[in-house]
């Protein structure tokens, strides 16, 4: 489903709860070449990739009129993976904890990002994570 499709597009659902900010990325969606759009969750030490049936419509906070608001943008930090193929993508894994995915990476060949869970939701950030704990290492996954 990802392996050598080419990114089109990224982008992200938030949590607003009363009009504040409780989790800016809750879900990533990615628009692929062949695929269409995939969503990723990261949850509870499991990485879930999901295809879906249509477009995450891009939706804005104000358009929102719930106490409980689930925005959808584009994510323009990562535009420069826009055009390219994903080779492989790997789980950051605790060794030894069948549920144990704190992340994942993409790998473009030469260049990749990785998506981390925290606290507050998930992080984006520019190729490997170096993790301080030894017991979290990189695993290839199919998906």
């Amino acid at each position: 489903m990802l392996i050598n499709e080419v990114l089109r597009d990224v982008r992200f659902r938030s949590f607003f709860m009363s009009g504040n900010l409780v989790c800016e990325i809750l879900v990533l969606f990615f628009k692929l070449s062949k695929s269409g759009w995939v969503s990723l969750t990261i949850s509870e030490g499991v990485s879930r990739f999901l295809k879906l049936d249509s477009d995450p419509e891009l939706i804005e906070l104000s358009e929102i009129d719930d106490e409980f608001a689930y925005p959808i943008s584009s994510l323009s930090g990562l535009d420069k993976y826009l055009g390219l193929k994903i080779l492989s993508v790997y789980e950051y894994k605790i060794s030894d904890v069948d549920e144990g995915c704190v992340g994942v990476y993409f790998d473009f060949g030469g260049c990749g990002f990785s998506v981390i869970e925290s606290s507050e939701g998930l992080t984006v950030t520019d190729d490997v994570v170096q993790f301080l704990d030894s017991k979290i290492l990189l695993r290839k996954v199919r998906v």
